[in-house]
């Protein structure tokens, strides 16, 4: 091999390397734009990335080029209009997205609190996948869709993973939160859990009698929906 052709090969390679570097910066600032729905500046992103404004500019112009991401008026980055056209066909191609909704709106009208379905999220959280809240409560727990929680110590994360409980339903209240869960796991055509529904209330105006409603009604909606999922009957029910 001469030494042209060691060269290239090199060449290629450092090519390669600082292709796939621009690709990771890129979706790492792309992550960040749609993380909390309330997007970033430049200065804010390019800190938080660890990235030069210059650099954290340059991606940023082309994400918007491709409509992944756009500035508002206030200078802000916010998802795109491509951006969300992707995340409207992904749901839409989840039955178990459009087969909760009427669940879960219901649940948060018999409730008066918030309903919320959760999935798995890689390596060991979940993910806020929907929610109906009650129009009956002027305090509310805050939107928490898309946003994702740890699965240990979470009623949620418990469903999720299984957990035996004597009463059907699963609780918890995490250290310094104001907010309590009560979750039931969902069972689909295989028998396997493929995910949760929760009622979250504030902790302040939630006794036990609350929890005990909240948990049967859960349990009531979450049999209907693993039936539809075509869970076998002595399972649908848990």
């Amino acid at each position: 091999m001469d030494r042209g052709s060691v060269r290239d090969q090199a060449t290629t390679g450092d090519s390669g390397t600082a292709s796939t570097r621009t690709v990771d910066r890129a979706l790492r600032l792309l992550i960040m734009v749609l993380e909390g729905g309330s997007g970033g500046t430049l200065t804010e992103l390019s800190r938080s990335a660890g990235l030069s404004p210059s650099t954290a500019s340059r991606l940023l112009a082309t994400m918007a080029a491709h409509q992944l991401v756009r500035r508002d008026e206030s200078g802000r980055y916010r998802a795109g209009i491509r951006m969300m056209q992707l995340a409207a066909a992904t749901l839409r191609e989840d039955s178990l997205y459009d087969l909760v909704s009427g669940h879960l709106v219901t649940l948060a009208e018999e409730t008066g609190e918030t309903a919320l379905l959760g999935v798995a999220a890689p390596p060991d959280q979940v993910l806020y996948l929907r929610q109906a809240s009650s129009p009956r409560q002027e305090v509310q727990t805050g939107d928490w869709t898309g946003r994702t929680i740890p699965r240990q110590q979470t009623a949620l994360g418990a469903a999720l993973d299984g957990t035996p409980s004597p009463r059907g339903y699963l609780t918890s209240l995490r250290a310094g939160s104001d907010v309590i869960a009560v979750a039931v796991p969902l069972i689909d055509h295989s028998g396997q859990i493929v995910a949760a529904i929760s009622i979250n209330a504030p902790v302040y105006r939630t006794t036990d009698a609350d929890i005990e409603r909240y948990g049967q009604a859960l349990m009531r909606h979450a049999t209907a929906i693993s039936a539809a999922l075509g869970a076998p009957a002595h399972q649908a029910g848990h």
